[in-house]
């Protein structure tokens, strides 16, 4: 039996939780006091014992210009003597269904290797997003006389919140809203996992600013003025995957660029409704989606995750007209 369990309930995750990942104790504490009661779990039931589960953790993403709830899916796991059995399987797709059902416009998750990457793509998952690699550290730019590069303090969660929101809201078309609770959160998170915010600051004015979790770089953002600092390479790995619920609606929240008619054929293995042929008139951003009879020829045949990919700039797909630059997905996130 598939169902959401109850804040009541919740703590009965624990031991699923524990057996499928390799969290610190301390990390997993954290989770499960400050996280989890504000998350939503999932889990499917055999003979009345938990035997897989998923948390879906719900992020304000920032969409175009406009704002929506999504959900992170987060924790994807299945007893070891329960698994190669489908369990999974029939979580996934009923978790997605509800998704749609909601009117999300997109999920989004971050697989742990190739394999679970694979097994995502399965439900119409595809990378939109890279992580870049770090520099070597003989390539780090020193910060000059004017350009100071400090420990962040808790007096500068405010400016930080409003610095990253106006420039990652202006240079990216789907993002988190980073704002006070966001830094909240993270600075909390750091604690736990022992780490800091360190800042630019330049004329007492917040420059730009990174996370280090560990000793690794979690998050960097920086003022265009001086991405010379940046201590990221160019290039990267393939880190993030996030599949469309509702193409209407995340079509309407981005718009294709020009003016035009197109004709595709989705196909979605979960979401009977994405599976068709349709007619998308789009002008000056705005996006007008007509279904269409199954005889009609498309332009274009793609599935859910091609056009995921492609939609969140991440992969062109030829003859589609563009909707977003390429690398313009910044989420980095994990609980």
């Amino acid at each position: 039996m598939i169902r959401y369990i109850e804040n009541d309930e919740k703590q009965n995750i624990r031991e699923l939780y524990e057996e499928c990942f390799s969290d610190s104790r301390e990390l997993t504490d954290y989770y499960f006091e400050n996280r989890l009661p504000k998350n939503f779990v999932a889990v499917n039931e055999k003979d009345g014992q938990i035997v897989s589960g998923l948390h879906l953790v719900p992020k304000t993403a920032v969409i175009g210009k406009l704002k929506s709830r999504v959900m992170y899916i987060y924790g994807i796991g299945t007893r070891q003597y329960a698994r190669q059995q489908g369990n999974m399987s029939e979580l996934m797709r009923s978790v997605i269904t509800d998704m749609y059902q909601d009117m999300e416009a997109f999920t989004y998750l971050i697989p742990t290797d190739k394999m679970s990457a694979d097994i995502c793509k399965r439900y119409g998952f595809e990378y939109v997003m890279d992580k870049p690699f770090t520099k070597p550290m003989e390539n780090w730019k020193k910060a000059t006389h004017s350009l100071i590069l400090r420990k962040a303090d808790k007096t500068d969660l405010v400016r930080l919140s409003i610095f990253a929101q106006s420039n990652t809201e202006n240079k990216y078309k789907v993002t988190l809203s980073k704002d006070g609770d966001y830094f909240k959160e993270l600075t909390t998170l750091i604690d736990v996992e022992g780490g800091e915010i360190e800042v630019y600051v330049e004329n007492k004015v917040i420059m730009g600013y990174r996370v280090w979790i560990g000793n690794e770089i979690y998050e960097e953002v920086l003022d265009p003025s001086i991405q010379s600092m940046s201590y990221y390479e160019n290039e990267g790995s393939p880190y993030l995957m996030a599949r469309i619920m509702s193409v209407r609606k995340t079509l309407r929240m981005l718009g294709f660029y020009g003016n035009g008619t197109v004709i595709i054929r989705i196909s979605d293995p979960v979401i009977s409704e994405n599976n068709g042929t349709f007619k998308f008139t789009y002008h000056h951003g705005s996006v007008k989606m007509d279904r269409l009879d199954d005889d009609v020829v498309p332009e274009i045949d793609v599935t859910i995750g091609e056009l995921t990919a492609h939609v969140f700039g991440y992969s062109q797909i030829e003859g589609l007209p563009s909707v977003a630059e390429s690398s313009t997905v910044f989420i980095n996130d994990y609980i």
